[in-house]
């Protein structure tokens, strides 16, 4: 049983940092007052999630896991899924975070501690109990934050802390395991690198350094395409900025590579269920709960 003291102390620093947009690029936090369903969303990375108040749903094809303040979901990389965000009854009030393990973080902890993977319970498991270690870790670093700003490789060293902690404990397999990189992912992490730049195919073949037609056979066979995989890397990383950040709408679009915000709400609309804008009322938050707070923001 989690210390409730612990619990109290994380919903404290989560909820002054949903509120003052300050957040680490790796780790969201996302607040509703009404019910979320968000369709189709890709793991690009290992995710953790859990709630803080509420109750968070994942369905995967046949497979749901529901679960309370307290508990975690270890997604791996690759899945694609339908996320459930609840508010919690007689509370109109969900709070819960993500945090992504993206490629160099996964490096960085390899380098480090891959001679413990041998000592690890390493069987997938994708909903666990969380710990008062790792929640403690975590509001550690959402207060440190909160005064001293942290750049991203601040932000990669914390992420691997945690995932060591859950390692130890045995239930990091769904994200220590992930499949190897495949060439969708690679193609979308250089697409990341700038995705407001109007990409081609050549601009691809030159640096994964192959023809235009293998590339192309290559993708069919992993089932996709060059403007199929780009626009998924826009719209997840919209998805994130738009749960994560209070960037206008219109921004969003820009930096994500979209000339006209009703293009990308027409495209995110079709994809997640939710156009940006109805997203968004959801995190509405009432008056009543606004603090007064430093407007400082986290360097991603």
């Amino acid at each position: 049983m989690i210390e409730h003291n612990i619990m109290s102390r994380l919903e404290k620093s989560m909820t002054l940092a949903f509120l003052s947009g300050q957040t680490s690029r790796g780790f969201w936090i996302n607040g509703c007052q009404q019910a979320q369903t968000i369709t189709k969303m890709a793991m690009s990375a290992p995710m953790l999630m859990f709630p803080i108040i509420g109750q968070k749903r994942i369905i995967a094809g046949r497979q749901i896991y529901d679960t309370q303040p307290g508990e975690v979901l270890l997604l791996p990389k690759g899945m694609q899924c339908d996320v459930e965000n609840i508010p919690e009854l007689g509370q109109s009030r969900f709070l819960g975070a993500s945090l992504v393990f993206d490629r160099q973080t996964m490096e960085l902890f390899g380098k480090a501690y891959s001679g413990g993977l041998k000592h690890w319970e390493l069987t997938p498991k994708w909903k666990a109990a969380g710990s008062e270690e790792m929640y403690s870790l975590i509001a550690d670093w959402i207060t440190h934050d909160q005064n001293y700003p942290a750049d991203l490789i601040q932000t990669r060293h914390r992420l691997v802390e945690i995932l060591l902690v859950l390692a130890r404990q045995g239930v990091a397999g769904n994200l220590l395991l992930s499949h190897s990189e495949t060439l969708s992912e690679r193609i979308t992490h250089h697409f990341k690198t700038d995705l407001s730049r109007d990409w081609s195919v050549q601009d691809l073949t030159k640096t994964l350094a192959m023809s235009e037609r293998t590339l192309r056979r290559r993708l069919q066979i992993e089932k996709t395409g060059f403007r199929d995989l780009l626009e998924d890397a826009r719209l997840n990383r919209g998805l994130e900025w738009v749960i994560s950040s209070d960037m206008p709408i219109g921004q969003v679009a820009f930096e994500c590579g979209y000339q006209s915000q009703s293009r990308f709400a027409e495209r995110f609309r079709l994809r997640f269920s939710m156009s940006p804008t109805e997203l968004r009322a959801t995190q509405k938050q009432a008056i009543g709960d606004l603090v007064s707070l430093d407007q400082h923001r986290a360097r991603n």
